[in-house]
């Protein structure tokens, strides 16, 4: 086993790096600062010298509640949304300035500059309006004062993303209620000057098209499914027909990992096996290259001046930027140089269900027979890739085998894996979960008696329901699981207010599907020891569920632990509250399954506790006589 890691390790993360731009010579990053509380700046390197560009902002918008898209360059002009004063704000070399005024009304995100047109594009989202904020498209002069908000560019659909620009032409994808953009979604496009010529390029039902690189030549490049994997297509010819996703999906408003290379390619992410890297599709020979061999995942891509940038994600280290120049060498920008001696790298595993193959990482310790901690990451149409995490990582240090569950329903594996999880959230999931940990258990990689199970929101959900309708695990921990699902339906912000449609039930009409599936109603089955995590501001997830669930395992004489985040939302985000959820954490699993305790943590307070509740074959010891036990 290696050594156990520190609780500093996960609390005390590294700087994060996302969203590369090139702009000439010229790179521009955003850096996460983790000695500011995760401060979000934007970095430029110009010769060998990196700059923080926007020292007094916290760059960051709260466009679709989760962001993204909060800066943008063009011909050495910045652009940002700065969280702190709520406002649009331009930099060049005669100074910064705001773009528009400081309001309430208006939130912007998915910024697109474009000086030779005079102009900043956003998604902008009307909070004036009801029932819900009107989400549109608008341009923003970079020489007003853009008291109105800008001038609407499109406007009618529920929510567009994937902004582009070339030459006076407008691309973008656009979706309605009840769908999500990964359901369903079209890519459109329009003349800057007049975008009254508006029209789709692909719009089909039952085809989720995205994704929007404006080529040299003039032609659009999109991303649709109707292959049953997110392919590239050109508009008007040439598509790039593999059997896997070269896109992922849409939750922020980022640019999409993808950059048009030189006159004749494109780099994209592609997914493999669960793993992410660049590929360069050439669209008139049809040959593929893969410069960036052995990354987990790719945060974004950027071109300029014979150069490929990426922000590349690794199993072994943190994220980093690197460049790739036409030799194929490559050169880290930012982030560390070397990986992580200690890492434990993940291993894909594949088990058979009724309703197709699933996916998940298994984590594996130093150490024969361990516990393992089941783990059932968010969204839920989301995924658990192979990138370096601390946690992770911490636990496996600790002698845990980590298995975490790309369920039915995660993205990454085509359309079909993703409509998997339509109508059965709640079901389908946790059957998939309980049937990967037997695989992964009745091969002898983990000891079936001493398996946790873990999630936090919609990863909760899984965890929870895993609980009441399983006896499959010796500990349950949710970290502000939710337990009710009709609050999903009736207290979410606009981006995810139909998203429960197409995975339980269209709402109202299927109030009794909601209130049926929800953990909340089934406490009478939940006999498993459980440590519960809950914020006491949570307006997602009310505390009171948390106190219902405490309760009910109470009443069934088993082992449970409550603890009450005090001023904690959905999610935990000071140090000490995180700090206290871990050491909780530890704590509980060590004297739930029978563990050393480490004496790093304090002991956690836990009602109904016998010792140990999981009962551990104690090792035979040697004898003296005869030498070591044989196997």
């Amino acid at each position: 086993m290696t050594n156990p890691r520190s609780l500093e390790t996960v609390l005390h993360y590294p700087d994060a790096i996302s969203q590369v731009s090139a702009d000439g010579g010229d790179v521009y990053w955003l850096a996460a600062i983790a000695a500011e509380d995760g401060r979000i700046t934007v970095r430029r390197l110009r010769d060998g010298e990196v700059t923080d560009l926007t020292p007094e902002a916290s760059v960051r918008s709260r466009a679709m509640e989760y962001g993204g898209g909060a800066n943008s360059v063009d011909a050495g002009v910045l652009a940002w949304c700065d969280d702190r004063t709520r406002q649009v704000w331009v930099a060049d070399d005669s100074g910064r300035r705001p773009l528009t005024p400081e309001q309430a009304r208006f939130i912007y995100g998915g910024l697109v500059l474009s000086v030779a047109d005079g102009v900043l594009l956003a998604v902008r989202e009307d909070h004036d309006a009801a029932p819900e904020p009107r989400t549109e498209i608008v341009a923003l002069s970079l020489t007003g004062d853009n008291a109105d908000g800008g001038r609407v560019i499109a406007t009618g659909a529920d929510f567009y993303a994937g902004i582009a620009v070339q030459a006076g032409r407008l691309a973008w994808f656009q979706w309605n209620h009840p769908q999500m953009s990964w359901d369903e979604a079209s890519v459109w496009t329009a003349t800057l000057a007049d975008p009254t010529d508006a029209a789709p390029v692909v719009a089909k039902p039952e085809v989720a098209a995205n994704g929007s690189v404006w080529l040299p030549d003039g032609r659009l490049a999109y991303v649709s499914d109707e292959s049953g994997f997110w392919n590239w297509r050109l508009a008007g010819g040439h598509s790039w027909a593999i059997d896997h996703d070269a896109a992922g999906p849409l939750w922020v408003l980022d640019r999409v990992v993808a950059t048009a290379v030189g006159g004749t390619s494109l780099a994209s992410v592609v997914y493999r096996d669960g793993r992410g890297a660049v590929e360069v599709w050439n669209w008139a020979t049809g040959a593929i290259t893969r410069p960036l061999p052995g990354t987990s995942d790719i945060d974004s891509l950027a071109w300029a001046d014979g150069v490929l940038y990426a922000v590349a994600q690794w199993p072994d280290r943190a994220a980093t930027l690197v460049a790739i120049d036409t030799s194929g060498a490559v050169t880290t920008l930012a982030g560390p140089a070397e990986g992580d001696p200690e890492a434990v790298a993940p291993e894909a595993v594949w088990t058979s269900t009724d309703a197709g193959p699933i996916h998940s990482w298994l984590y594996r310790p130093a150490a024969e027979n361990p516990p393992l901690l089941v783990m059932t990451h968010g969204g839920p149409t989301s995924m658990a890739t192979s990138s370096y995490d601390e946690t992770r990582q911490f636990w496996v240090s600790r002698g845990f085998a980590v298995l975490d569950v790309n369920y039915g329903g995660s993205t990454g594996f085509g359309r079909a894996y993703r409509n998997r999880l339509r109508g059965v959230w709640g079901i389908l999931d946790v059957t998939d979960v309980a049937a990967a940990v037997r695989d992964v258990t009745g091969r002898g990689l983990a000891d079936p008696v001493r398996v946790s199970i873990t999630g936090g929101s919609a990863g909760g959900f899984t965890t929870l329901g895993s609980l009441v309708g399983t006896d499959l695990y010796a500990a349950g921990i949710s970290r502000y699981g939710i337990g009710d699902l009709t609050t999903l339906a009736t207290d979410t912000h606009k981006a995810e207010s139909r998203y429960c449609d197409g995975l339980v039930a269209p709402w109202p009409e299927g109030r009794d599907v909601y209130v049926e599936r929800s953990p909340i109603q089934h406490l009478d089955t939940l006999t498993t020891p459980m440590l519960i995590l809950q914020g006491t501001e949570d307006k997602v997830v009310p505390p009171a569920q948390a106190v219902q669930m405490a309760d009910a395992v109470r009443a069934a004489g088993r082992p449970v632990a409550l603890v009450m985040l005090e001023g904690e939302g959905h999610g935990f985000r000071a140090w000490a509250t995180r700090r206290t959820a871990l050491e909780a954490q530890v704590s509980f699993l060590e004297q739930v399954l029978g563990l050393p305790h480490s004496d790093d943590v304090p002991l956690l307070a836990i009602e109904n506790l016998p010792t140990p509740v999981v009962e551990v074959e104690p090792v035979a010891e040697p004898d003296p006589e005869t030498g070591p036990v044989a196997d």
